[in-house]
């Protein structure tokens, strides 16, 4: 590759796929939190009754928000 090639080519190609590629990430990772605080917050706002009625114990709440935003992600 010739310096003359070098310098006529885009060299700021690969910084700006790199960038845009962590804004989609940063951007996914904030709809998975998102869905993991509206699964947590709907959950705990449950009664304990109202949970046992649809099988979730409280302690089963934070995998069950982390199953939520994964599903998000996906």
């Amino acid at each position: 590759m010739t310096l003359q090639t070098i310098l006529t080519s885009q060299p700021f190609e690969g910084i700006n796929s790199r960038i845009q590629r962590l804004k989609a990430d940063r951007a996914r990772r904030r709809k998975m939190k998102a869905q993991y605080d509206q699964t947590w917050r709907e959950l705990t706002n449950m009664t304990d009754r109202e949970r046992l009625d649809i099988g979730i114990h409280q302690s089963d709440i934070p995998r069950i928000a982390a199953e939520a935003a994964a599903m998000r992600a996906a």
